[in-house]
């Protein structure tokens, strides 16, 4: 019995991703039928998780499950009927919509823990109780059935946006994930960093970030990436020295990086492309920049934390050693590129990515045949499918969760008080404004994974930016940032949890010192809203001057951040860093100018430092020993 329900869940997992790769390749759907589809699929794997991994099922389990089936199935069925009712229910499709999101909720507990389910609650009584508000945060209220009605029968509740994402881009870009890594992808991308980074100060970090910058490129995924990436290189540097929390914090923060990365980043980025209707391919191309400027701070934050422990990169026979050469790696598995080649060209060039997806998981198929080593067999294709409709789940229920609290934000116009009171605090000030959306959207992503903190920000925060003049792809990008880089702070995020497990290290020090090391990264947001050519706008002198300035500002700022800079810096050199870093930051040139003579100053004065300090050494020694040292 045990062998069947598990082999059950697998071929129920294979048949869910399925389902939605030929939806993702013959594209419109009717959207309750997709969305409704979506979350029947996956409620039933949710409550099936015991199948899958214990080969049992409890009483509790299969009542959730029969319930799921009628809920979901009942939208499934009678769509049309629905479709004209406008919110407007009989008491049985009441009830159903009750149970369906007590489902959600119980099925988000399960897999993220109670943030979302309480945060949700908390909207729902929001709702309900807003008579009972004082002040001009209450409203009307509304009726058990309004709020029930709205949600499970309107396309606007349950069944909206954040839900049809899920179901059109978050599974099959997982799912296309899965195979590239089954294919050896992974192994490549290891293999490559290693070579290219090794050798660099810290080279077992710095092959981290450049590894998991490639990995993000088709993963989007913070955990996924720490997996992969992190299972080879967090030992690799526990064995060259590094304190385990820091090998930890040093993949937490370049994994984390990966859903910036462009052409497959996070799931909210997608969310995003359909909230701002701008297309994808669009965002992915603004979003290179910024991606690119974060992994750079983060490589300088290592560099720069290695010189002050002291640590080396890797010798030539160390690399040697331990991986293949860089031509031996691309004649086992070089033809894999190719997939990762395509996805770029199909994405960036217009296609639908889902659509695009589809096809570079079919060539992934065809061009790892080319080779022995990265065939593809048939029980590895069923297995890429299944998995990648497990891996799937977690988002997939944190997205529908999601979708109840913005439906709420906007069925009650608290969004729109939120960003009221907002412009108001910050007296219309632009720079006041972006830190009091700094703040919300970090406090927010302190429990919350980065979709729905990008949700409920998109809803509250991201309109009072754009009330000031912020460009809305700009705001909308602004909050995205910052709630990744909230998923590394503690005590949220998957990818914590797992670079602490692999590292064995305690997972609240890893992620403050992860924390310290994506620092660097906090300016530039603030350089895109400013700097438009950051996001690759405008003429192509201001993109080159505007880079430029952004990268010397990150890698000074990251030296503040880290205390060293050919040598410890004092408390004084280290403000001095920050205010000329925050100039680097700015579009005037002459501020641009004076932030790099302030660093500059700084830096050539921590030189001119070291070597009065290395000659005095020098001549300690030769006093000592009466040789001349050399």
């Amino acid at each position: 019995m045990e062998r069947w329900l598990r082999a059950g869940y697998r071929a129920l997992a294979a048949l869910f991703s399925l389902v939605f790769l030929w939806a993702a390749w013959r594209g419109a759907m009717d959207l309750f039928v997709q969305r409704s589809l979506f979350l029947l699929f996956v409620l039933l794997l949710v409550f099936a998780t015991r199948a899958g991994r214990e080969g049992r099922l409890s009483l509790w389990d299969v009542a959730c499950a029969l319930a799921a089936l009628v809920g979901c199935g009942y939208v499934l069925t009678f769509h049309e009927a629905i479709a004209y009712q406008a919110g407007i229910g009989r008491d049985p499709q009441l009830l159903l919509g009750a149970v369906t999101v007590l489902l959600v909720l119980e099925a988000t507990r399960r897999l993220t823990g109670w943030a979302l389910p309480v945060l949700t609650l908390a909207m729902l009584a929001y709702a309900l109780g807003g008579r009972s508000i004082p002040g001009g945060w209450g409203h009307a209220g509304f009726s058990l059935r309004d709020v029930l009605g709205y949600l499970y029968l309107t396309p606007d509740g349950l069944w909206s946006l954040p839900v049809g994402v899920a179901a059109s881009y978050i599974l099959v870009f997982v799912v296309l994930g899965e195979f590239l890594m089954r294919a050896g992808l992974g192994d490549l991308l290891s293999a490559l960093a290693m070579r290219l980074a090794g050798r660099i100060r810290g080279g077992p970090a710095q092959v981290s970030v450049v590894g998991s910058l490639a990995f993000g490129m088709v993963s989007g995924s913070a955990p996924a990436n720490a997996a992969v990436i992190g299972s080879v290189t967090i030992p690799l540097m526990k064995r060259y020295g590094f304190p385990a929390a820091l090998a930890a914090a040093v993949e937490l923060a370049a994994s984390a990086g990966g859903q910036l990365m462009p052409p497959v980043m996070g799931a909210a980025a997608f969310i995003m492309a359909e909230l701002i209707r701008l297309p994808y391919a669009e965002i992915a191309r603004a979003a290179l920049v910024p991606a690119l400027l974060y992994y750079l701070g983060v490589g300088a934050s290592i560099y720069l934390a290695a010189g002050a422990l002291g640590l080396r990169g890797l010798t030539r026979a160390e690399v040697e050693r331990d991986f293949p050469t860089v031509v031996g790696a691309l004649r086992e598995r070089g033809h894999l590129v190719l997939s990762l080649v395509l996805l770029v060209v199909l994405v960036l060039g217009g296609w639908y990515a889902p659509r695009a997806a589809v096809v570079v998981l079919a060539a992934t198929v065809l061009v790892a045949a080319l080779r022995p080593q990265t065939r593809m067999a048939a029980r590895t294709v069923l297995d890429a499918l299944s998995q990648g409709g497990v891996r799937s789940l977690e988002a997939a229920m944190g997205t529908a969760c999601s979708a109840l609290i913005y439906s709420m934000i906007v069925f009650t116009g608290i969004g729109v008080k939120f960003s009221a009171l907002a412009v108001q605090a910050a007296g219309g000030n632009v720079v006041v404004l972006l830190l009091l959306a700094i703040v919300a959207t970090l406090v927010l992503g302190l429990a919350l994974p980065t979709t729905a903190s990008y949700l409920v920000a998109a809803a509250t925060v991201a309109p009072a930016l754009e009330s000031v003049g912020v460009p809305t792809l700009a705001a909308h990008l602004f909050i995205f940032y910052y709630s990744v880089l909230a998923t590394i702070t503690p005590p949220e995020g998957m990818a914590l949890f797992t670079t602490s497990a692999i590292a064995g290290s305690n997972w609240m020090e890893t992620g403050l010192k992860g924390m310290r090391l994506t620092l660097s990264g906090y300016l530039i947001p603030f350089g895109f809203v400013f700097m438009p050519s950051l996001l690759l706008r405008g003429e192509a002198t201001d993109l080159a001057l505007h880079v430029g300035t952004a990268a010397v500002g990150v890698c000074f700022l990251s030296a503040a951040v880290m205390g060293y800079l050919a040598g410890t810096l004092t408390w004084l050199e280290r403000l001095l860093l920050v205010v000329g870093a925050a100039g680097l930051f700015h579009p005037s040139l002459g501020l641009s100018a004076a932030g790099l003579v302030v660093c500059g100053v700084v830096y050539l004065r921590r030189l001119a430092a070291r070597r009065v300090a290395s000659a005095r050494t020098g001549a300690e020694a030769h006093g000592a020993t009466g040789v001349r040292p050399r």
